[in-house]
């Protein structure tokens, strides 16, 4: 379903519920990516490789960005208002997290500097001198910075970038300003695929490549969309399925050399195919479940990686309280602290918890901070 947003009738700007509702998909698939899981669910190779999620985060920020701004960019929309407003986004859940990260590495500090953690403080990727690169989002711009302190905030840094080049690049291509994007991503896919993993531009080039398809995908849904709702239910649940069969498919084959940009387009066609929003799975990702994972997608996502680790060192601790902390593997010998020693369902019943409170965190991330730091920053646009 497409829907006007509280506002859209003034703004002109879209919603597409469906796609809210993949956001908190994608989101709930990098967070298990991250539990580093050891049972058959979360220790798959789609799990595994759930990372590659992120860059359908950039490819629908790129539709998503071309819907609201697009055109209202080349009509003369205040490219300082956008930014604000975008700034204004992002921002305040990122200076929580900073904050979050800061006061654990000052509690190893005061603690005697390793004595409990077994590390010590302001240290590896928690160093004080990238501290103020990160509490202002601009480590895409000092690439030795990039994956610090909040180290999920990297793709975070990699859109503001992105909303800098949307903000003056939109206004200087003109009504070129979809094709120029278009050529950028192709570019960079094309570059990404001849560097590989070699840093330290390798994140730039994903963001460019996704959200450039994303901005060049909404022109194109503009044009086909109303021939959309034409489209049998029957024939749009088909082609939904096979998308999504395909995403699923490419992701979870191991070993296979595919290049970025395959995954990119293959992302686009998703969210081309489910912003009409008619078949059978947009109307289940439509549930109230799916679109309240959409909603605090950009919180879980900042929220995940601390709280599951919180989560699961604190089960990990309370195990070896009653004598079960053979359950467990803590210290040097666990990816990360507190994962299950088994590799049996039992794994992924302790990943679902800490899902489960990463998702009870970010509830209470968005309400106390995103959505209202979102509303202060719109109000405040209005003045500039």
């Amino acid at each position: 379903m497409v829907s006007a947003p509280p506002g859209g009738a003034s703004t002109g700007v879209l919603r597409f519920a469906a796609l809210d509702a993949l956001r908190g998909v994608a989101a709930l698939i990098v967070a298990a990516h991250h539990l580093h899981g050891q049972g058959p669910i979360f220790g798959s190779v789609f799990f595994t490789r759930g990372g590659l999620f992120v860059d359908f985060f950039f490819v629908l920020s790129g539709f998503v960005i071309a819907a609201a701004y697009g055109e209202r960019l080349r009509a003369g929309f205040p490219a300082l208002r956008f930014l604000w407003i975008r700034f204004g986004r992002v921002w305040p859940v990122h200076a929580v997290m900073l904050l979050a990260y800061l006061a654990i590495e000052l509690i190893v500090l005061v603690s005697g500097n390793g004595s409990l953690t077994g590390r010590a403080a302001f240290a590896a990727e928690r160093q004080i001198g990238d501290l103020l690169v990160q509490a202002a989002l601009l480590q895409a711009f000092v690439p030795s910075a990039l994956y610090t302190w909040v180290v999920q905030s990297w793709s975070i840094a990699i859109e503001v970038l992105l909303y800098l080049l949307v903000a003056f690049g939109w206004k200087l291509a003109g009504r070129w300003w979809w094709q120029a994007s278009l050529g950028v991503a192709l570019a960079a896919g094309v570059a990404l695929a001849s560097v590989g993993d070699a840093e330290p531009f390798t994140a730039h080039l994903r963001g460019l490549t996704g959200f450039g398809l994303g901005a060049a995908s909404f022109v194109l849904w503009l044009r086909v969309g109303a021939q959309s709702q034409l489209v049998p239910r029957s024939a749009a649940s088909l082609a939904e399925a096979i998308v999504a069969l395909a995403i699923v498919g490419l992701v979870a084959l191991p070993a296979v050399p595919v290049p970025l940009l395959a995954y990119d387009l293959l992302f686009a066609a998703a969210v081309l195919t489910f912003a009409a929003g008619r078949g059978a799975l947009s109307q289940l990702l439509q549930s109230r479940a799916l679109l309240f994972a959409g909603a605090v997608s950009y919180s879980l996502y900042m929220v995940h990686g601390l709280v599951q680790s919180l989560f699961l060192s604190g089960l990990a601790w309370a195990a070896g309280l009653i004598g079960m902390g053979d359950r467990f593997v803590t210290g040097a010998a666990a990816n990360r602290p507190g994962l299950p020693a088994s590799a049996g369902l039992g794994a992924d019943l302790v990943g679902l918890l800490a899902m489960a409170a990463a998702l009870l965190a970010a509830w209470a991330m968005y309400r106390l901070v995103e959505a209202p730091a979102r509303q202060w920053s719109r109000r405040r646009a209005g003045m500039l």
